[in-house]
């Protein structure tokens, strides 16, 4: 759902639980997209989710130069 800002000041505890609860709130500014609130959690998992690939992808860099000196 999209609010404009001056709205979701005036609602913003509400908007807040609602995007707590995973509904997607975007705040916008003369018809703008200007931000989204979104959990924590989820903002966590993405981190998660980005240093795994991170970590993932360091991996097989290493792998790779470790079998091209030993060949």
């Amino acid at each position: 759902m999209q609010f404009e800002i001056e709205e979701a000041s005036r609602n913003l505890a509400e908007l807040v639980a609602r995007a707590a609860l995973g509904e997607e709130i975007v705040l916008v500014q003369a018809g703008k997209p200007i931000v989204r609130l979104v959990p924590i959690a989820e903002i966590e998992q993405e981190v998660l989710k980005e240093e795994q690939e991170i970590d993932t992808s360091l991996m097989e860099e290493m792998l790779l130069a470790f079998e091209e000196e030993n060949n």
